[in-house]
């Protein structure tokens, strides 16, 4: 039996990159696999302490920490043991032992791999013990037996699969840790095979499931129902499915992953984004759907990843969007997903959509204004019922999932020029998060020019420079129509032009952004600084301040269009401001 021993050791240790070492009742090693391959056929007497142990009491032995384990004391080789974990259990029928079966870790990965499922390694190795065994007294079932083990080494437990096994009755006898978090299903919790549908459609070249948690919750999964005909489970069945987190990893469309998303990134001290960060964090741990809005270039994928990351959603998939890049012919089987052959040139094997990929965690669709007219219908009815159709399905999916919205548009201008639908409008708008423009948000310009100062000169290897009073003054005079955006592109580009000596002046900023300061483009009251080799003008002009400025320019538009809710409207769009920025400056002047 050696070189059948020997094949499945090296398949075990080819599945799951652990080291496999098998001996016989006479201390023999007679398969292994990686350090163990060249001593095939070697006495272990001196040095199969933990095999002994596990013969002597023909009982499986986990030892966590090599060396300082009580089975270790005996060892002769304790010194020079390299081994990081073993897991050992009998080869035996009844009361005759035939040998042991060992897993070996020899690094810290495997080894916290092993230790985090160690029930499921140790149903896995007890599995193939048993096999093992059984080949001894009944050569004519191995074919059998090799079916049963080979499917075996394809479920060990993996992160990112559930695994389910039901017995000749269809009650469930084993549910590893991904799926038992999944289904919210505790130690004692009864569930039936009858749960598992399958919906006769296959997607990624998996079969598609649906279902039903003991609580009433219906998840659509992608999967294999596989029924197990060897040795004492001859008529259970198996149920391998993959999370929706790996899912959404293994089609490449978690988009942005190692994107900063706490709340510690949303830079700046200002009153304005004090109070927005004070309203996105009580709100984080709701479901309530949230519409952002604010100029481009302010950060509102920023902020939705925050509110991910500070909510009870934040171990499953963010699914970032932008439907505003997508061709409407495409949007619809993006959003909610196709099956095999719904259109010319859709994938044979189906698609799940952006809803269904997060699962569990957030969806932020961006630039929602542009959605069309057709589709902002079946957008309301997925917000309201939580369900998805795929194209070419009539199989309603139910998805559960935080929606986040944004905008740099005024929805309630579409709303008027029938772009959008006002109760698309009402159903996304639930928790509606402004973000202040840069302009508005006093004394945040500053503490943004060194953290991006400081981001590239770390990036491009430069000594960090001091930002001189001048520069400083014309950058916090600016208006940056083009927000936090524009202001890390400038001191990206200072960087770049930074010379040798470290020292930051006017020469290193963009020449356009000073034409547009010369020219009044985009300037916020501020005249731009001197050059330092230039003597400053010996009477300066006197400089208004802006919130001066800012007062009369609205009290005038007030005047002009009126105070009816229309002629704040108008006064808005003259100003070029949203209507609730408008409402918060009257507010803030008493106006």
């Amino acid at each position: 039996m050696q070189a059948y021993v020997q094949t499945y050791a090296d398949v075990i240790s080819h599945v799951t990159g652990i080291d496999v070492e098998i001996m016989d009742s006479a201390m023999l090693r007679i398969a292994g696999t990686g350090v163990y391959a060249p001593g095939v056929g070697s006495s272990m007497e001196q040095a199969g302490e933990v095999y002994k142990e596990v013969m002597l009491a023909h009982e499986t032995i986990l030892v966590d920490s090599p060396r300082h384990h009580r089975v270790c004391f005996r060892c002769p080789d304790r010194d020079n043991c390299q081994e990081r974990c073993s897991l050992a259990t009998p080869i035996a029928d009844g009361d005759t032992l035939y040998g042991v079966i060992g897993l070996v870790c020899f690094n810290d990965a495997d080894r916290r791999r092993v230790l985090d499922s160690v029930d499921s390694y140790t149903a896995f190795i007890s599995f193939l013990a048993d096999a093992l065994a059984r080949k001894v007294e009944e050569q004519n079932r191995l074919d059998r037996v090799s079916r049963f083990l080979d499917l075996m080494l394809q479920v060990v437990d993996v992160p990112g699969q559930g695994i389910m096994l039901f017995d000749e009755n269809g009650r469930l006898t084993y549910c590893n840790t991904p799926a038992r978090a999944l289904f919210g299903l505790p130690a004692d919790a009864r569930m039936d095979l009858g749960a598992v549908q399958c919906s006769g459609q296959g997607l990624y070249g998996f079969e598609e499931f649906e279902v039903r948690a003991p609580d009433g919750r219906r998840h659509s999964l992608q999967g294999r129902l596989q029924k197990l005909d060897a040795g004492p489970h001859a008529k259970a069945t198996l149920f391998v499915f993959e999370l929706p987190s790996r899912l959404a990893q293994f089609v490449g469309d978690l988009s942005a992953g190692g994107t900063p998303a706490g709340f510690d990134n949303l830079i700046g001290r200002s009153q304005a984004i004090g109070k927005l960060k004070d309203r996105a964090m009580k709100v984080a741990d709701s479901n309530s759907t949230v519409l952002i809005t604010g100029e481009s270039g302010t950060g509102k994928e920023l902020l939705a990843r925050a509110i991910h990351q500070a909510s009870p959603r934040r171990d499953f998939p963010f699914i970032a969007i932008n439907c505003g890049s997508i061709p409407d012919t495409l949007l619809e089987s993006e959003l909610f997903g196709y099956v095999g052959g719904a259109f010319t040139g859709a994938s044979n094997k189906g698609r799940m959509g952006k809803f269904e990929l997060a699962g569990g965690g957030v969806i932020f669709l961006d630039e929602i204004s542009s959605i069309p007219l057709y589709m902002q219908v079946k957008l309301l009815r997925v917000l309201q019922e939580r369900v998805v159709v795929r194209l070419g399905s009539n199989r309603p999916v139910h998805v559960d999932v935080r929606v986040i919205a944004a905008t740099n548009e005024n929805l309630q201008d579409c709303i008027r020029r029938n772009a959008f639908r006002e109760d698309l409008y009402y159903r996304l708008n639930v928790i509606p998060l402004d973000i202040p423009p840069l302009r508005e948000r006093a004394g945040d310009v500053a503490i943004l020019a060194d953290f991006f100062l400081d981001k590239y000169c770390s990036l491009f290897q430069k000594r960090k420079p001091r930002l001189r009073a001048p520069l400083l003054r014309m950058l916090e005079g600016y208006a940056w129509p083009g927000n936090v955006r524009e202001l890390e592109h400038v001191m990206e580009y200072a960087v770049n032009m930074m010379p040798e000596s470290g020292a930051l002046g006017l020469d290193c900023l963009p020449s356009q952004l000073l034409e547009n300061i010369r020219e009044g483009r985009g300037d916020g009251g501020a005249p731009p600084a001197a050059p330092r080799d230039e003597p400053p003008p010996a009477a300066p002009p006197e400089v208004e301040p802006l919130r001066a400025l800012e007062e009369r320019a609205i009290r005038a538009a007030l005047d002009r269009y009126g105070r009816s809710t229309e002629g704040k409207r108008q006064a808005a769009r003259a100003l070029g401001l949203g209507l609730a920025t408008l409402y918060r400056k009257m507010a803030a002047f008493s106006l």
